[in-house]
């Protein structure tokens, strides 16, 4: 109640405040920062964009744009500040987030972004992309109907239970305890979720599910769907899948899941849609966030660029929070089998467009993975040793959970193995659940530091060599929280409910 006694006293000051802002508008405009239109100054013309409805699209179907976040002050009046210089400029507001100070916007001129950055109160903006995009992208999607790849081996799935993850977390166990608990809903942010499956059915909450594809909260029915990629649903049931005798088990199968679309294929999550689904998250009560993948277009996003600048902001703003909200964040450590702390090259960015080669050091960061309070989830293997591709760092993995041969749900009521750390991740966002489940008061950073604290430790192996070549494929070193391959250690169920 407080929250939106709060919320509705600020709406009132925003709106005393905008008659003095038309007249600052035409202020601004005689000083040459921005033209603004006279209909523009008057906050009757602009009123604030909605959160959950699509943008007003002007422009003829394929016209190209490129998309932008623009930063500002978190509040309504810099905000609704913001959109006024993005309409004044030949912009589209797409959706507006005051909680983060973050304006989500298009536009066809080139000029764009150099002219808002001049209107005084605007922090920063930053094209999201590095090649235009048909406008068309930005409408609501009223097919979701999921045509992507099937499962060949779905009737191959071992019997519930009996997959090699299962044990090594010590779930039977904790299942004795609890299943967990539906107080706690656990966003899958990713390509989709596939919420007929019957698996997750019993699981899903379809009030709390939307997408965030565009980078403004479609709530339309079936939105959260996946079309093109199952990787999502995949993720969905190591976290939560129905123990009912047949498929697959998920690690807290009694909290209910909630999907937060990012993205149509794995590894195309987009600035604009990251800053949507943590603001969605943070709004709508969810304990945990899991987040298996990597952004476009950088897929290391450095400070010292312009618009990289601009979206490692947007993006950091919207995680810290939800991270105030008491939202714990999971994220995938990456598949590249490099020392992040070490990393000195990026070859695979912009990845919306051409690649290129380039310099990087440890400030520019893998987004949401490296942000500040993510739980960064490494992969192990079925010995309990660090999966071949999956990163390390002292201080950027924080678990290691199962990654290599993982079955779980796939679209259409299937079942597939996949391996990566997108798979480690759900392991700890599972175990994260159940604490939060067995331990209610435990929430946020605290149910982070519990998860950590309950992991079962992993030494260092003597010799590294997963090609068995008698040379070390990586070197494993002792670090703050444990060591540079492991982190704390393995994540354990059976802990996590006493």
């Amino acid at each position: 109640m407080l929250l939106r006694r709060n919320w509705a006293e600020e709406v009132v000051v925003a709106n005393k405040m905008r008659r003095v802002l038309g007249v600052a508008a035409a202020v601004v405009a005689l000083c040459g920062a921005v033209t603004v239109p006279a209909s523009a100054s008057s906050p009757e013309a602009s009123p604030p964009a909605r959160l959950t409805s699509a943008p007003t699209v002007t422009e003829a179907p394929g016209t190209l744009v490129l998309p932008y976040v623009v930063v500002t002050g978190n509040d309504l009046l810099h905000t609704w500040w913001a959109e006024l210089a993005v309409r004044a400029n030949g912009g589209t507001v797409v959706s507006s987030y005051p909680q983060v100070g973050v304006v989500v916007a298009y536009s066809p001129r080139d000029g764009f972004a150099p002219a808002v950055r001049k209107v005084p109160g605007i922090t920063a903006v930053g094209a999201t992309r590095t090649a235009k995009i048909p406008v068309d992208w930005f409408a609501a999607r009223k097919d979701v109907r999921y045509t992507g790849p099937g499962s060949p081996n779905s009737g191959q799935v071992p019997p519930e239970g009996t997959a090699w993850d299962v044990p090594a977390l010590g779930v039977d166990k904790a299942h004795e305890v609890t299943t967990g608990s539906k107080r706690v809903t656990v966003g899958v942010l990713d390509t989709g979720v596939d919420d007929t499956h019957p698996d997750l059915a019993g699981a899903f909450d379809r009030r709390d599910s939307v997408s965030c594809l565009s980078g403004w909260a479609d709530r339309g029915a079936g939105a959260w769907r996946p079309t093109l990629d199952g990787h999502g649903t995949h993720v969905a049931g190591t976290i939560a899948a129905a123990r009912d005798g047949k498929g697959v088990v998920g690690i807290a199968p009694g909290v209910k899941l909630a999907a937060v679309k990012l993205a149509e294929l794995d590894d195309t999550e987009t600035p604009e849609s990251m800053v949507c689904g943590f603001v969605w998250a943070a709004d709508h009560g969810f304990s945990v966030t899991n987040n298996s993948y990597r952004s476009i277009p950088w897929r290391y996003t450095c400070s010292n660029q312009i618009d990289q600048a601009a979206i490692k902001l947007a993006v950091g703003r919207a995680v810290a929070y939800a991270q105030r909200r008491n939202v714990l964040v999971v994220a995938s450590a990456g598949n590249a089998g490099i020392d992040l702390d070490q990393r000195s090259s990026d070859a695979e960015s912009p990845a919306d467009s051409t690649p290129a080669p380039r310099p990087i050091d440890t400030d520019c960061i893998r987004l949401p993975h490296e942000l500040p309070g993510v739980i960064g989830a490494g992969a192990v293997d079925e010995k309990l040793l660090k999966a071949s591709f999956s990163n390390y760092s002292a201080s950027r993995v924080t678990v290691g959970a199962p990654g290599v041969r993982i079955w779980s749900t796939w679209p259409g009521g299937l079942f597939r193995s996949a391996s990566g750390t997108s798979m480690s991740s759900p392991h700890a966002a599972g175990v994260a659940a159940l604490i939060a489940s067995a331990h209610p008061f435990l929430r946020g950073d605290r149910l982070g530091r519990a998860l950590t604290a309950q992991a079962t430790p992993l030494p260092c192996p003597e010799l590294y060599d997963p090609n068995g070549d008698g040379k070390p494929d990586a070197v494993c070193a002792p670090s703050p929280t444990g060591n540079t391959f492991y982190g704390a250690g393995l994540p354990n169920a059976a802990a996590a409910v006493r």
